[in-house]
């Protein structure tokens, strides 16, 4: 039943602290039935994973290249890791 199941961590670049762009992650990635979660970092740089089927990482990522409105993303770092089950998609604050 996990076969199709994955997990990617994500460390996106550019303008994208201070423009809302972990609640529009929250937002995508429950749109796409997606679990996870999201971090703003120290260098300015925002975090995430997330688990579910493949199609689904695949447009979320996709829609990261651009994400909310005022962002302007740079560069997105990935990683394909387990799957591994989370409850929700959750918002890390510092």
């Amino acid at each position: 039943m996990t076969n199709n199941l994955l997990n990617f961590h994500l460390k996106i670049y550019g303008k994208v602290q201070g423009v809302g762009f972990r609640a529009w992650t929250k937002k995508t990635a429950e749109k796409l039935f997606l679990t996870g979660w999201v971090k703003n970092c120290e260098d300015e740089s925002v975090e995430c994973e997330v688990s579910g089927k493949r199609e689904n990482i695949d447009f979320f990522v996709n829609a990261c290249k651009k994400g909310p409105l005022f962002a302007n993303v740079e560069n997105i770092q990935k990683r394909e890791e387990n799957f591994k089950k989370f409850k929700n998609f959750s918002i890390y604050y510092l």
